[in-house]
This record gives C-alpha cells, sequence and structure tokens, in this order.
C-alpha cells in the first residue's frame, strides 16, 4: 500500500504538472500568434499616424482589419479604440456602440505601450498599444477570441493525461508488488529458517539451508556462542559436583 500510494502521488503530480505546463504554453502560443496580426495592424497605423493623419481618420483600417480577422480563424473581432476605450473601428458593427470593456482598459493602461492579454472565456483578448507621434499613447489595437475551443482541447488533453497516469499506476503499483513479493517471499523463507533453528535443541548446529540465508553468518555465530557457553557450563556443573562429593 505505501509502494502504491508513493507511485500515486509521483505520477499524479507529474500528470498535474505536465497540464498545466500544456495549458502555460498553448496559452503563450496563442497570444504570440496573435500579437503578430496585431503588430501588423498597429505597424499600418503608425505610418498613417507618421503621415499626418489622425487617430479617427484612417480610411484603410476598417478594410485592414476586416482582411486581418480572416488571418486566424481564433479571432472573434478586432477592435481599436482610443485611449479612453471609446471604439473607433471595429469588424463587428453592431458592437461599436460599446466601449471597452473594464478589465481590458485596466490591462492595457498596466501594460502602457507593451502587449498584454485578458483571459476571460468569449472575451477574451490580446491588446497592443498604439502610440502618436508625441509617444502618447494614443489607443489600442484589441483582438477578440473565445477560449471556449481552446479550454475544450485542454480538458480533452487533461483526460488523456489521467487515464496514461492511471495505467501508469497500476503498471507501478504491480511491478512495485511483485518486486516485494519476492523480496518478502526470501525473507519469509529466512526467518522460518532462524525460527526453526531457534527452536531446535540445544547445542545442536543451525540447519545447513541457514548457510544460504540473509542470517547465516550471524546464525552461525550465535550458534557458536551457544555451544561454547553450555561447554563452559557444562564444565561449571562437572566441578561444583565433583567437589560435593568431595
Amino acid at each position: 500500500m505505501v509502494a502504491a500510494l508513493v507511485c500515486l502521488f509521483a505520477i499524479g503530480m507529474a500528470a498535474l504538472l505536465n497540464y498545466f505546463k500544456y495549458r502555460s504554453t498553448a496559452d503563450k502560443l496563442i497570444t504570440a500568434r496573435l500579437i503578430v496580426i496585431g503588430k501588423g495592424i498597429e505597424n499600418s497605423i503608425q505610418a498613417s499616424l507618421a503621415l499626418g493623419l489622425s487617430f479617427n481618420e484612417l480610411g484603410m483600417l476598417p478594410s485592414l482589419i476586416e482582411r486581418e480577422r480572416t488571418a486566424d480563424p481564433l479571432i472573434r473581432e478586432i477592435k481599436v479604440f482610443d485611449a479612453k476605450g471609446n471604439p473607433l473601428y471595429g469588424t463587428n458593427p453592431k458592437g461599436m456602440s460599446q466601449s471597452a470593456p473594464a478589465n481590458w482598459l485596466a490591462a492595457a493602461k498596466r501594460a502602457g505601450d507593451a502587449t498584454w492579454s485578458v483571459i476571460d472565456g468569449e472575451n477574451s483578448a490580446v491588446g497592443i498599444g498604439v502610440k502618436n507621434n508625441f509617444g502618447q499613447i494614443a489607443g489600442y489595437v484589441v483582438l477578440n477570441y473565445s477560449r471556449i475551443v481552446i479550454d475544450q482541447d485542454a480538458h480533452a488533453v487533461g483526460k488523456e493525461l489521467a487515464l496514461i497516469a492511471l495505467a501508469i499506476i497500476a503498471a507501478a503499483a504491480a511491478l512495485a508488488a511483485f518486486v516485494l513479493n519476492l523480496v518478502m517471499r526470501g525473507l519469509e523463507r529466512d526467518m522460518n529458517a532462524m525460527e526453526a533453528a531457534l527452536q531446535g535443541a540445544g547445542g545442536t548446529a543451525p540447519p545447513a539451508e541457514m548457510n544460504k540465508g540473509a542470517f547465516g553468518p550471524a546464525l552461525a555465530q550465535f550458534f557458536d556462542m551457544v555451544r561454547s557457553a553450555e561447554t563452559q557450563v557444562a564444565e561449571i556443573r562437572g566441578r561444583l559436583g565433583h567437589g560435593a562429593k568431595s
């Protein structure tokens, strides 16, 4: 049972760490993939701003973000907000009346001009800050995606890891039980031989099979000491008996 519990803990922890490692790696890959698309949009905006256009006068941007939205099936929509979170451009006309969610703005303000990401179910997003010609944040390019498919894939991987871990635990427990059975069988044989030897008549030598066991040398020394002690006791008794007769 102890061996089985050790296997359960070790393999269970390994499977759990692998699952979280998979999720972390998947999140990083998805974020990096979306950032590449967002950077392309951000570079186009920067080029237009460098020509003297204002952030809300980018006529080419709607067609650009619509084209980029189809570049990855994971993207639900692409939005461009100003620094206050007001929508300026978007691939979903119905959502243009909605300001940026509070968690998006909070993440954007913490990141400054760096990239940022928010994990929130269907409202998960990756964002990039856009600077104006004065180096100030003029707005944000946000790529909204849903994590439903990602979570489903992660759950499938988790189930597969759990099944593999259970199979390994069963195999490891069976192997541990087999090895322990062999070890305990030899130990039991030695203990039975020791018991038989100790229950023998005084002064008898240990059985021959004990010389092959793990306790053979110790028992041989023990019986030598017993024989020596019995010889000394017999001599003392003989002297005492002879003295009494005198």
